[in-house]
């Protein structure tokens, strides 16, 4: 997942949280459509809470 995350313009890190079986990415500008594409591309599926 990190690489195809990694690779969305404006992604600063990204934090798994593995008890939590969680990621929460950070950056600036993020494109909501292109990193939803990129998490769901990876295999994973998405929290409807996404924070601004």
């Amino acid at each position: 997942m990190r690489e195809e995350v990694s690779e969305v313009p404006g992604v600063s890190e990204i934090v798994v949280d593995l008890g939590a079986d969680a990621v929460t990415v950070h950056g600036t500008d993020l494109e909501d459509e292109r990193l939803r594409a990129a998490i769901v591309e990876s295999g994973y599926d998405i929290a409807d809470s996404i924070a601004a």
